[in-house]
């Protein structure tokens, strides 16, 4: 358990729990595999859920893959000057297991609209809505308001429409949610690099991901803290 909170993956009472004298690795091309060191085998499937996972994504920014003079894989975090044999993704798993063909739709009446965008991230899109002071053309303005989108309500009652706006702004304190969660989950601990919207990992834009935007963004601050700096005070 030690490898585990050192990664930032702390033991817990959840059904993916491992059993005393498991361990849990990862295989080069991202499947995960299970290691029981008491009968000194290995198997695909989680001893306890019987589920075969695999890693998703790429690894977090800042880390890289190595391998050691026994073939073995292990993870350099660069940002906290730090190796672990545990692949930081194990935290963010999916389950493999095939499924049967089912004819069930995903959704049903009773899904809301914020259930259909959940983990979606709309920041650079333009949403035009309707009919969006009230309705289900306030809620599906609120929903891609609440992820990101810049939401333009088209109206023809202007006070309705500033009324609808400032309902839409007072939900606005659950993007502190994402912030909140982040910094206290525990199986986040140690982890950095990811993108995360609604408290779900997401995927960022490929803006987002562009070393020139990034190193333009720094060299930007460095100016302007340099710049707020020399200022005499007011």
């Amino acid at each position: 358990m030690a490898a585990l909170r050192y990664a930032g993956l702390d033991d817990t009472d959840s059904e993916d729990e491992l059993p005393p004298g498991w361990e849990q690795r990862t295989t080069k091309d991202g499947w995960v595999y299970y290691a029981n060191h008491t009968e000194e085998k290995t198997q695909w499937e989680h001893p306890k859920t019987g589920k075969r996972k695999r890693i998703a994504g790429d690894l977090p920014y800042g880390w890289e893959q190595e391998t050691d003079e026994n073939g073995q894989m292990f993870f350099v975090d660069h940002i906290n000057k730090r190796t672990t044999y545990l692949d930081p993704r194990l935290a963010f798993t999916v389950d493999d297991n095939p499924t049967k063909p089912t004819t069930r739709q995903r959704y049903d009446s009773s899904t809301t609209a914020m259930e259909i965008l959940q983990g979606r991230d709309f920041s650079g899109k333009v949403v035009v809505v309707t009919g969006a002071n009230s309705g289900i053309g306030f809620e599906t303005a609120k929903t891609f308001a609440l992820h990101g989108a810049h939401v333009i309500l088209a109206c023809r009652n202007m006070t309705r429409a500033n009324e609808a706006v400032s309902r839409i702004l007072g939900e606005w304190q659950q993007g502190a949610a994402t912030t909140v969660f982040c910094a206290a989950a525990p199986e986040l601990e140690g982890l950095g690099g990811m993108y995360f919207n609604s408290c779900c990992r997401c995927m960022p834009s490929t803006e987002a991901q562009s070393e020139d935007t990034a190193r333009a963004l720094w060299a930007l601050s460095e100016r302007l803290i340099q710049e707020g700096l020399g200022s005499p005070s007011g």
